[in-house]
């Protein structure tokens, strides 16, 4: 939920208001109940009759002759994350050689760091020495999180009022606390927030393996696991959002660490953590982006270690090339969840569910109850809202970023 949560902010900059929680647990949990009925009906007990993966479930429920759609799905949100990751990444070493007194250019930093930071850890075999990063980005998100409490605090360091050390008088005044100027922009600002919140529920591509690798597997233990996790996640989501528009209001950046100074030695914290974290994560998601890549072109055939090569110089030189380019992480990260967050949740889960129930219903396995029927139903309904925030939320997001004189 790295880059996710720490562009939320931005997106209430946009709206003006703090938006209600999603429906991605249920559709995880969806996914859940959807895997539990396809192992019942596996034969044997074998880890290969096991459905690990949405394409699997594909397979199974829709058919395989389109199951590469699932398979560029995944893909693309993991190129779209890492090309998140890559802007971000640009810009916290760009704020840490700032502080350290050097000068470097955001574009200077992509490359560098694209060259001797992603491009070595992305072409790792095992992936096994990258497990402590996890541990580096909860440490990294709640340090975020208590830096950000601190500063948000009537009188901070970032206040008009403050009377101890300021930081505001190192800022350019782009970056100045804004408020009551902006103000909520119509059905337009809550499409944007409702795209970037997306991605920080965006899990549902691993539903299946999380489901079968559960401790005592159950669909209520996996439920309570959905409950608690999404929960979690949007209580923090929510959190960081809060006190980083309380701090700075409408002025808050696509990345919002890029409004705390460079002297503010908390903020440069948090910063070199996260940096440390997203160099890790990076190389995680760039292994699936990998992965998703060489399923789509190379299916069937044997992936050898030239073909790894050029796969990971091609994914990492076109992200970092973009990288150059875009400078604003909000925007990616609200697009991508505009179009493959929408898709991801709102409506291929339901598309499985819907299958899958029609399919038990018709060969009697299943009774068509009442609560069945108004079930159906509401997920047919999802599939249209996913429809239609993807194509209104991606409208939206690309107008906000680069026509934001048109709302």
């Amino acid at each position: 939920m790295g880059a996710g949560v720490l562009s939320l902010p931005a997106g209430v900059a946009a709206m003006g208001d703090v938006p209600k929680a999603t429906i991605s647990a249920y559709t995880f949990h969806l996914i859940g109940r959807i895997v539990q009925v396809a192992n019942s009906e596996s034969s044997g007990s074998s880890s290969e009759a096991k459905v690990t993966s949405l394409g699997q479930l594909w397979d199974k429920e829709i058919g395989p002759s389109t199951s590469w759609l699932i398979t560029l799905a995944c893909f693309l949100v993991c190129y779209g994350t890492c090309l998140a990751y890559s802007i971000v990444l640009g810009d916290t070493f760009r704020s840490l050689a700032e502080s350290a007194g050097l000068k470097a250019s955001r574009e200077a930093n992509v490359a560098v760091i694209s060259l001797f930071g992603v491009y070595p850890l992305c072409t790792l075999k095992s992936l096994a020495a990258l497990k402590p990063v996890s541990i580096i980005g909860n440490i990294g998100l709640l340090t975020t999180a208590l830096v950000m409490t601190i500063r948000a605090l009537p009188g901070g360091a970032y206040s008009a009022a403050s009377s101890a050390t300021n930081y505001l008088a190192t800022l350019p005044l782009t970056l100045h606390p804004s408020f009551g100027v902006i103000g909520l922009r119509k059905l337009s600002s809550t499409l944007v927030l409702s795209s970037m919140a997306a991605t920080a529920f965006l899990v549902h591509m691993a539903g299946p393996e999380f489901y079968q690798t559960l401790e005592k597997r159950s669909i209520k233990r996996f439920g309570v696991l959905s409950t608690l996790g999404f929960s979690s996640v949007l209580a923090l989501s929510a959190y960081m959002m809060c006190v980083g528009f309380l701090t700075f209001g409408g002025s808050c950046k696509g990345m919002i660490l890029n409004n705390y100074s460079t002297l503010d030695p908390g903020a440069t914290l948090c910063r070199f953590l996260m940096g440390i974290a997203l160099l890790g994560s990076y190389a995680f998601i760039g292994n699936v982006m990998k992965s998703s890549f060489n399923q789509l072109i190379y299916k069937g055939k044997e992936i050898t270690d030239e073909i790894q090569k050029k796969t990971t110089q091609a994914l990492v030189g076109t992200i970092t090339a973009l990288a150059l380019v875009l400078n604003d992480a909000g925007f990616v990260v609200s697009f991508t969840g505009a179009l493959l967050g929408s898709a991801l949740i709102y409506i291929i889960p339901p598309l499985l569910f819907l299958k899958s129930t029609k399919r038990r219903i018709d060969n009697g396995s299943l009774a068509s109850t009442s609560t069945l029927k108004i079930e159906r139903f509401w997920n047919r309904f999802l599939i249209v809202l996913g429809v239609f925030l993807a194509l209104a939320g991606g409208s939206m997001t690309v107008v906000n970023s680069f026509f934001p004189h048109l709302l």
